[in-house]
């Protein structure tokens, strides 16, 4: 009887963990916050766009994959910009995004794959393509800049907030 109470618990504790890592009904867990269907993690801790890209790769999930935030509106574009303002009044700090230049095509492309074009807030006369700047940064103004990809900046990172189901 104890060896039969041993494996089940043992088969408990494991259907347990497996749940918590694939739990369809979790929700953001701080730091993240949640907006929509997702959750984001603003890091303060500035790093190459490739970088931030990274360590935003590092924090998925099993069928939540995570990566720079891609922005599809105005209201999304909103809450990034809140999210990423100093609660203590301090000044806004350049800010990646997941958005940057494909080099075969030269068009601008969120880097999780999410339909480029239905929404961009490019600052007045940007993209302006001087240089080498392929990748995106917010300004305080909320609106959106090229920046050269090797620019150090703290960044969004976004994640569904619920598991997801590859459909590739």
């Amino acid at each position: 009887m104890a060896a039969n109470f041993t494996v089940f618990s043992i088969l408990v504790a494991l259907l347990q963990s497996h749940f918590l890592i694939v739990s369809p009904c979790m929700s953001c867990i701080s730091p993240w916050t949640s907006f929509g269907n997702h959750c984001y993690l603003l890091v303060t801790d500035a790093k190459t766009f490739d970088g931030a890209e990274l360590y935003c790769q590092s924090l998925s999930r099993l069928g939540r994959p995570s990566h720079l935030a891609s922005i599809m509106s105005q209201e999304e574009n909103d809450f990034l910009v809140e999210l990423a303002t100093p609660m203590n009044g301090g000044a806004f700090r350049y800010t990646w995004l997941g958005y940057g230049r494909d080099l075969s095509t030269g068009s601008f492309v969120w880097i999780d794959g999410s339909p480029a074009g239905n929404y961009t807030n490019w600052a007045p006369g940007e993209p302006n393509n001087s240089g080498e700047e392929d990748c995106v940064e917010m300004f305080d103004t909320s609106m959106w800049n090229d920046k050269s990809c090797t620019e150090t900046r703290r960044f969004i990172c976004k994640i569904p907030e619920r598991f997801q189901v590859e459909t590739r």
